[in-house]
């Protein structure tokens, strides 16, 4: 008896179809991938954006809250008064440049005159993070050395003044040189702008320009502190703004 027996055969796939089958994967895998690397840079560049527009928010409502209480405690509280360097008198905004200001008031509500510098540095070799706007507070000291006629708005008060140390800071700002606006645009009453120059101060004050001051705007635009790896440029991430009303 003759058995005949088939010779089975399986069906597999050809060099050629693994080979291709490969490639596929992988420009499917580098387009995963790519989207990926995108929507990680997004997310970081958003949560910048996010932690720049909060520090300046920041900045600007501390900003406001000094110039409310900017000039107070007024000498018209004081029945004997000594004047403007009386330690405990407010004389208000005493320095005002486009890129600097200077106020004097009770900003704490503690019964004490502070001395509160907003300065602008445009270089810092031990802050990377400049251009940047800094914040100084100090007790306000009286005496016939008080001056607030200087070339530098950092040392205005004169020298019985203590030195300005700055606590707070934006960081990274757009340098406002040429800019339409400065960091400080000053108003009257009735919303005209106030030109002081490149600066004023009680000391020196044609047309008595620091009396027309009703109102200060500040203008804070910033940079990323990174690069963006598809431009390859810094691009603005934020821009903001507030005006606020001197109350006394």
């Amino acid at each position: 008896m003759r058995i005949s027996a088939k010779r089975s055969t399986q069906a597999g796939f050809s060099l050629v179809e693994l080979v291709v089958s490969i490639v596929i994967l992988v420009v499917v895998m580098a387009a995963v991938f790519k989207q990926i690397g995108l929507v990680q840079r997004k997310t970081q560049n958003e949560g910048l954006k996010l932690d720049l527009t909060q520090e300046s928010r920041d900045f600007v409502d501390q900003f406001a809250r000094d110039l409310h209480m900017s000039g107070y405690p007024t000498p018209k509280i004081y029945q004997n008064g000594g004047g403007r360097t009386d330690p405990n008198i407010a004389l208000g905004v005493v320095l005002a440049t486009p890129t600097s200001l200077r106020l004097e008031g009770d900003i704490y509500g503690d019964g004490k005159v502070y001395s509160v510098l907003y300065q602008y540095f445009q270089t810092d070799p031990s802050d990377v993070n400049c251009p940047c706007l800094r914040r100084s507070v100090q007790q306000k000291v009286g005496g016939a050395d008080v001056v607030y006629a200087t070339g530098d708005p950092a040392l205005a008060g004169g020298p019985g003044q203590a030195p300005s140390v700055y606590y707070t800071e934006v960081q990274n700002l757009i340098d406002p040189n040429g800019m339409t606006q400065g960091l400080f645009t000053y108003f009257q009453a009735d919303g005209t702008q106030v030109d002081v120059g490149t600066g004023v101060n009680l000391d020196s004050d044609p047309g008595n320009k620091i009396q027309l001051i009703d109102a200060i705007k500040v203008n804070l635009s910033t940079r990323a502190g990174q690069f963006d790896q598809d431009t390859g440029v810094r691009s603005i991430v934020n821009s903001i703004s507030t005006i606020a009303e001197l109350e006394n």
